[in-house]
C-alpha cells in the first residue's frame, strides 16, 4: 500500500494560477510518488510488461469541502505517473477503480494493488448521491 499526500492545488485542472508553479508541483508530486512506491516495492521490481495492474485509489481530503470528484481524479494523475516509473511500467495498464473516504487531517491518498481490497461499501457510497432523485 502506498501513502501519498493531497494532490497540490496547483495540479487541480481548474487551476488558473502561474504555469511554472503548476510545473513546480507536477516534478514534486510525481517525485513523492516515485520515492514512496520505492519503498514499498521489492528491490530491482519491474511490472510484467503488457499486463493488466488492477489498483485501488482511495481519496481522503482534507476537509468536508464538496469537491469536484474528476477533478480530484484529474489531479493525482501526476502521482499516478510516479508510481508507474517507479514500477518501471506503463500506466496504460494500470486499471484504477477510485473510492473516496472521510476527511482525514492534511489529506492523503491511499493506493493499493489487486481486486482483493476493493470495499464494495465504499464503492455503494462513492457513486450514489442520495439528493439524485432520478429523470
Amino acid at each position: 500500500m502506498i501513502k501519498l499526500s493531497w494532490p497540490p492545488k496547483e495540479l487541480n485542472p481548474n487551476h488558473t494560477g502561474k504555469l511554472r508553479l503548476k510545473m513546480r508541483a507536477q516534478k514534486a508530486y510525481r517525485a513523492e510518488a516515485w520515492k514512496s512506491t520505492l519503498a514499498v516495492l521489492p528491490p530491482a521490481f519491474r511490472a510484467p510488461p503488457e499486463t493488466e495492474i488492477p489498483m485501488i485509489v482511495t481519496f481522503y481530503p482534507p476537509d468536508s469541502r464538496r469537491r469536484d470528484r474528476d477533478n480530484i481524479i484529474a489531479s493525482f494523475k501526476r502521482g499516478q505517473d510516479g508510481i508507474a516509473m517507479a514500477m518501471h511500467a506503463d500506466d496504460y495498464w494500470f486499471r484504477p477503480r477510485y473510492q473516496f473516504g472521510e476527511p482525514v487531517n492534511g489529506g492523503s491518498v491511499v493506493v493499493a494493488f489487486g481486486e482483493a481490497q476493493y470495499s464494495r461499501e465504499a464503492e455503494a457510497s462513492s457513486v450514489v448521491n442520495p439528493r439524485f432523485r432520478g429523470a
